[in-house]
């Protein structure tokens, strides 16, 4: 019987806190992205074999959308651009730390090939040191930053494609409609 005490106390203390925690709006990293309200998708872009479109396939695949060619919608992975560039030095005038960018430009078109949505870009940076006596350390680092940010895009725009909905969409396409003579 004395055992049953502390146990209670326990887990009344872990209710309250999940309680606390999702009242203030607490996400699990990776969480934070409601489902994709799109049933279907076609999607495209440049370079159909690079990580960023496999990348974003299989998001949408986890996500339950049915990616298909005949679609009535469709997402374009338009341009990725990646820049490195040095943001501070040391006094022998060689970079310490590098700056690396990634940006994706999209858009959502109809069947007609008309925008819907977009283009729009999405971006994501991160800071590494260059430690000139662990060359491979550095190099390794950066490739590990560069899969975390096309993780970070991707994340971004099942973020974006999460508040679109299909019917959203058809009020575009129909807006567009009713302006064309």
């Amino acid at each position: 019987m004395p055992l049953q005490r502390p146990r209670q106390l326990l887990s009344c203390a872990v209710l309250g806190a999940t309680l606390l925690l999702s009242a203030c709006g607490f996400h699990l990293r990776g969480t934070g992205v409601d489902s994709v309200k799109l049933n279907e998708l076609n999607v495209s872009a440049r370079n159909s074999y690079g990580p960023t479109y496999q990348s974003v396939l299989e998001a949408l695949q986890v996500n339950g959308v049915d990616v298909r060619s005949s679609a009535p919608y469709h997402l374009q992975l338009l341009e990725e651009r990646k820049e490195r560039r040095a943001v501070t030095y040391t006094y022998r005038s060689t970079p310490a730390e590098y700056e690396l960018t990634s940006e994706l430009m999209f858009q959502i078109s109809d069947q007609q090939g008309r925008a819907l949505i977009g283009p729009e870009t999405l971006a994501t940076q991160r800071v590494y040191v260059n430690d000139k006596d662990n060359l491979i350390g550095t190099s390794e680092e950066e490739a590990l930053l560069h899969r975390e940010m096309l993780q970070d895009l991707t994340r971004q725009l099942m973020f974006r494609l999460s508040s679109i909905s299909a019917s959203d969409l058809a009020a575009r396409e129909q807006a567009l409609d009713r302006q064309a003579p």
